[in-house]
């Protein structure tokens, strides 16, 4: 297996473009041909979430005919890759309870 098969494949699901994972490889610096390195490709597909991110942005409606994004399903992917490289989730966290009785 090369690296754009393992990357094609672990983002088949969220319908990448080939172009898309293409920029994914450019900009991790990874040759799509060599055999597969699979560190190099998780990190590059968490480094370049963004990428994916794009063309997910807008649901698309027209004659009868509607294509929209599971967002919750790409929440769920991003967080299980963060969790299994142990970075954070800096696209979707939580949001966050501060005491703030200090103020008072």
């Amino acid at each position: 297996m090369t690296n754009l098969d393992y990357i094609t494949k672990s983002l088949s699901g969220l319908n990448v473009s080939s172009d898309d994972i293409e920029i994914i490889m450019v900009k991790a610096g990874i040759d799509g041909n060599a055999s597969v390195n699979i560190d190099a490709c998780d990190n590059a597909i968490y480094n370049r979430m963004s990428v994916i991110l794009k063309g997910m942005t807008h649901n698309v409606t027209e004659g009868g005919y509607s294509v929209s994004w599971n967002m919750d399903a790409v929440k769920a992917f991003y967080n299980a890759l963060c969790t299994e490289l142990g970075k954070p989730n800096v696209l979707f966290s939580r949001p966050k309870v501060r005491n703030k009785s200090n103020i008072w």
